[in-house]
């Protein structure tokens, strides 16, 4: 039974807990791992009211992968009580370099001839390669070690080296280049193989800290679940491996600038004394009578809806105007309605606004709505709808 903690609450868990566990007959921890603290863009601490510090719910709320954080907080833990720095930069630079450029690139640089030049099966290995392979196989029982010990950094570096070692052997052997020579087809099958068991051999190593993405590779090589105990044998010659997907994506610097951006303050509540803005803006400028007498609004009977494909916001609405054709207009309500729930209601559209070429096709006109300035503090889109009685057609004066 182990407990890890981190090192603020180190007297309780080493002195009261067990001793409560002790003398209550219960199990005392075998053993007690203690952790440093977290710190954030070159040793600030993190710190609540700052509003300063890595949010884990912000963190997967802009879509980045938690496999990257995993990968980055291993690559600096070690078994001592030592606090870790999280740098943006220095985060970005290890995963795209090491995460994508060295270990998921072995894989996306073989994968594609595999599939495409020997219907996805792995081929023979010829002396190199097995050499090659048995370098990687040797450190098994180093990196198990290292896990064992807690020195996960250390285990990553080796990991990480052992790539070099791979993409040192995918540079001297070219597969793009033997690709399109005559002849070399089986030193290209030998090759993007040897790759793919390099690759597999990796995936087993990080697996520990790379759970998810290891699930991915297991997925893709069609092996089943994978431990360290199947480094000591490969996949063999003629294992079908699947269709190659990208495993993982480069962290994009708008996600870490986001991350990293102050919290919005609170706008303090407005005093008795100042205006009353409705719907969240202010009224427009004022217009005459002329100016409203150029807008032609009609009434409109919404004939079919449907949603428009490649797009999340637009709607496809056909609308009765009371004219001898039916008109197509694209409106952005997808998010508060269904296309069923229209069909056959009336609604109020600007007639006279010129045609706009849409990548969809053409919109004649705008189908009105109402909607709070700040969607994300009142959300929700309101279709316009007359009472009982008007008229496809109607003018609204």
């Amino acid at each position: 039974q182990y407990h890890f903690i981190g090192k603020d609450i180190v007297t309780f868990h080493t002195l009261f807990w067990p001793a409560m566990l002790h003398f209550s007959g219960r199990k005392t921890p075998d053993n007690v791992f203690v952790h440093g603290f977290l710190t954030v863009n070159n040793g600030e601490k993190m710190s609540k009211s700052r509003g300063t510090g890595l949010d884990p719910l912000k963190y997967l709320s802009l879509g980045m992968n938690p496999e990257w954080l995993r990968y980055y907080l291993a690559a600096k833990l070690n078994a001592r009580n030592e606090d870790i720095d999280f740098n943006a930069d220095d985060f970005m630079a290890r995963v795209n370099s090491d995460l994508v450029g060295k270990y998921v690139n072995i894989a996306s640089r073989a994968a594609g001839f595999i599939a495409k030049r020997f219907a996805g099966r792995l081929g023979e290995i010829s002396a190199d390669g097995d050499a090659l392979l048995s370098v990687l196989r040797a450190q098994s029982d180093t990196i198990t070690q290292l896990y064992e010990f807690r020195e996960f950094a250390k285990a990553l570096r080796e990991v990480m080296l052992l790539a070099d070692r791979v993409n040192a052997y995918v540079d001297q052997n070219k597969p793009w280049e033997l690709a399109k020579q005559a002849g070399m087809d089986g030193r290209l099958h030998d090759v993007c193989t040897v790759c793919i068991e390099a690759f597999r051999l990796l995936s087993i190593y990080l697996k520990p800290v790379l759970p998810a993405l290891g699930a991915e590779v297991e997925n893709f090589l069609k092996t089943g679940p994978l431990g360290f105990a199947d480094a000591a044998a490969g996949l063999g010659n003629g294992h079908i491996i699947g269709d190659y997907k990208h495993l993982l994506q480069r962290v994009d610097i708008k996600q870490l600038e986001a991350l990293f951006e102050p919290p919005v303050q609170e706008t303090p509540a407005p005093s008795a004394i100042e205006s009353i803005v409705p719907g969240g803006e202010e009224i427009a400028p004022v217009i005459t009578i002329d100016d409203f007498s150029k807008i032609d609004l009609r009434i409109a009977k919404i004939v079919n809806c449907e949603a428009v494909e490649g797009s999340t916001k637009l709607l496809r609405l056909t609308l009765d105007v009371g004219e001898a054709s039916l008109r197509n207009v694209f409106s952005g309500i997808a998010s508060s309605y269904q296309p069923q729930d229209l069909i056959g209601k009336h609604t109020v559209m600007v007639a006279n606004l010129a045609p706009r070429k849409m990548k969809f096709g053409i919109s004649e006109g705008m189908v009105l709505a109402a909607s709070h300035a700040n969607e994300k503090a009142e959300p929700g889109i309101f279709v316009l709808e007359p009472l009982p009685g008007a008229q496809p057609g109607m003018r609204v004066r």
